[in-house]
């Protein structure tokens, strides 16, 4: 289990990285459409075609947006110092180096165009089958039913009356009152109950229904991880599919028809860069999305197997605000 936890919180730490880097180059951009912008402003209201207001509104912008630059470049180095404690690398590959090294891509990977995971199904139908099957592979789970088997062996138990499954928790019904369960789970994980007889003592009683009701708990704990850890997945990948989709692109049509109308000498430089502007809260939130979904995919991955983290991880993306606001 420690072994699966470190290979599911470095796949994590491994996107964490990598939106980072993207995001920093993305502000460099626009930190250069700022710098320019700002040293328009100077001139122009140098030349009396601004007032202090307007210039004062491209300069607060031009420094935002270096403020932000510096955190986000504080953020990639801080989440790129933690991926290589956790492979245990010396360093990230540069040129001339001997050392065991590797160079991050530019960009996170692409979203899927469909959801496609081992033995996960997209039909509502069969979710709580599929769960229950995952919850029985589930190493933890296993375990706590092997401490039972080991408990029972050492109190001498071998006398069976009947089994009890603990995944049964009322997620049956019926059509007719007649007939036999129409529906419900197909999965058991069962353990046995014994017959404790005069010999058994109550100690020896308590502690192997503890350890029953303690398996029981980490199995309707671990179906629980799931179910979250799926529709996680399921809603971050709706939500980065929506941003690739519909927001940027709706924002990418707007800056073409904003060129256009520059072209034309309908608007001005100026309006020119608060479009731009206008769309790196769209960028970043993009980028964001698309992580959260790969994050999310681990996240399952790991629930498959034993517990996950699915802690919200601190976002590397820089917001825009102030005077860009005001744009």
């Amino acid at each position: 289990m420690d072994m699966l936890n470190l290979v599911a919180e470095t796949r994590k730490a491994y996107f964490i990285a990598v939106a980072a880097e993207e995001s920093v180059r993305y502000l460099q951009q626009v930190k250069r459409s700022a710098e320019a912008g700002a040293e328009l402003a100077k001139r122009m209201k140098a030349a009396g075609n601004f007032n202090a207001l307007q210039e004062a509104r491209e300069l607060s912008f031009y420094s935002d947006t270096a403020l932000n630059l510096a955190r986000a470049d504080q953020a990639r180095i801080r989440s790129r110092e933690r991926l290589i404690r956790l492979l245990g690398i010396d360093q990230f590959s540069e040129e001339n180096t001997g050392v065991t090294s590797f160079k991050l891509p530019e960009r996170l990977p692409d979203l899927p165009e469909f959801l496609a995971l081992t033995d996960i199904k997209t039909e509502p139908d069969e979710e709580a089958t599929v769960i229950n099957k995952l919850v029985v592979q589930r190493l933890d789970v296993q375990v706590a039913k092997l401490n039972t088997q080991q408990l029972a062996e050492s109190l001498s138990l071998n006398k069976v009356t009947r089994f009890i499954n603990v995944l049964e928790l009322g997620g049956v019904r019926n059509t007719s009152n007649q007939q036999a369960t129409q529906h419900g789970y197909e999965v058991h994980l069962e353990l046995p109950l014994f017959d404790w007889g005069t010999a058994r003592t109550a100690k020896a009683e308590a502690l192997y229904m503890q350890a029953v009701n303690q398996a029981s708990q980490t199995a309707l704990e671990a179906r629980s991880e799931i179910r979250e850890a799926y529709a996680n997945y399921r809603a971050s990948y709706d939500i980065a599919r929506h941003y690739r989709d519909e927001v940027v692109p709706l924002k990418k049509r707007i800056s073409q028809e904003n060129q256009l109308r520059y072209n034309g000498m309908f608007i001005s430089v100026f309006d020119l860069l608060a479009d731009a502007r206008s769309q790196i809260t769209s960028v970043n939130s993009a980028i964001d999305a698309l992580k959260d979904f790969w994050l999310a995919q681990a996240d399952l991955e790991m629930s498959m197997t034993g517990k996950p983290s699915m802690t919200s991880s601190q976002s590397t993306m820089i917001s825009v605000s102030g005077s860009a606001a005001e744009h």
